[in-house]
């Protein structure tokens, strides 16, 4: 019995072993693809356990509803309902006494029990909601041997402590795995999002940018350009209204640049008040139009700096086709000579060559 016990165990950790590689790879696998490997993962784990019964005196039992549950309670009904049909009908078809009790009791009831659930889960250490979940589904799969075996009471008396027991702690320690992974990724995520985005505006941070722009200048044609973008007499804000406002201000221009934002279209916080944008598969009208629209944009917005009051705020922008025989660092040294020649020019303007 412990042996077999243990090896229903192992099915469920290596369950959530290949769970947990499927959704670190989550952002490099196509969305169908995702979903399918994920009900093939819970469905390979629910039918493994069909072939490895654990046995207590004349009954056989094994852990078949732990993956379901916690598939149905994590990730719902759109991965949970395919894996218990493509589970339930190989149970069918394996036949036996105890195959329409095993799939009503075994496998739908808990399933549909987790997902009533589901909506509520936060999943962020509620082991006591788990645990109740996984006793409610315990005690459901067990409704049968009580009024359909002969002497069923007393076989679930004898049986109740050690069942119920090894499906808690089974459950609990994938609980626990669980809940550690999914919080050691979002603190991955978390970090990502450090390394990559500017804290204030949320938008790209140079080393963010410039990676980007590498990959899509080989995948945009025919034309590529980079603009340098910076706030006029932005210092002059800083020192009358303070940094605070300050730091509002690059936040609502922030935001007046991510609408322009597009699969063609990648944004950068440079530094301080300077942005960087780079535009693909475009022509020279076609970016000058987009960056002489952002330029009057911005100018006819009002930005409010506290009690009722809004200042007006211009940039100044330097426009380069980037040029295939230069790095990518000595195309924005050109853009930036071209935003320096607008300032000279008076600022409030573009500057293109």
């Amino acid at each position: 019995m412990l042996q077999s016990i243990l090896s229903n165990l192992a099915i469920i950790l290596l369950f959530h072993l290949s769970m947990s590689m499927v959704m670190n790879h989550k952002k490099k696998i196509p969305t169908s693809l995702f979903q399918i490997t994920m009900i093939i993962v819970g469905s390979v784990a629910v039918i493994s356990m069909f072939y490895l019964p654990i046995r207590f005196n004349h009954y056989w039992v094994d852990m078949r509803m732990i993956p379901l549950i916690f598939i149905a309670y994590i990730h719902g009904w759109k991965k949970a309902l395919p894996t218990l049909l493509i589970a339930s009908v190989w149970r069918f078809f394996m036949g036996g006494a105890g195959m329409v009790p095993g799939i009503l009791f075994g496998m739908i009831g808990p399933t549909l029990i987790a997902l009533a659930f589901h909506h509520r889960s936060k999943f962020n250490k509620n082991y006591i909601e788990g645990i109740v979940i996984i006793i409610a589904c315990w005690l459901f799969s067990d409704f049968p041997i009580i009024y359909i075996i002969p002497n069923g009471w007393e076989i679930f008396k004898s049986t109740a402590f050690i069942r119920g027991s090894s499906f808690v702690i089974t459950a609990t320690i994938l609980y626990m795995f669980i809940t550690q992974d999914r919080q050691r990724r979002t603190l991955n995520e978390e970090l990502e999002k450090l390394a990559t985005e500017d804290p204030l505006t949320n938008l790209f941070n140079k080393r963010k940018f410039y990676e980007v722009v590498h990959r899509k200048i080989t995948t945009l044609q025919p034309k590529h350009f980079l603009a340098m973008l910076d706030i006029d007499h932005f210092k002059q804000i800083n020192d009358t209204h303070g940094h605070l406002v300050g730091d509002k201000i690059l936040v609502l221009l922030s935001n007046i640049l991510i609408k322009y934002r597009n699969e063609r279209v990648t944004i950068g916080r440079y530094g301080g008040e300077e942005f960087i944008i780079y535009i693909g598969n475009s022509t020279n009208d076609e970016a000058k139009e987009m960056i002489e629209e952002i330029i009057q944009e911005i100018r006819s917005a009002s930005f409010p700096i506290g009690n009722s009051k809004t200042i007006q705020i211009t940039v100044s922008i330097g426009l380069t086709e980037m040029n295939d025989h230069l790095s990518l660092l000595s195309n924005v040294n050109q853009a930036d000579q071209n935003l320096y020649m607008a300032k000279r020019k008076g600022r409030d303007c573009l500057i293109c060559r």
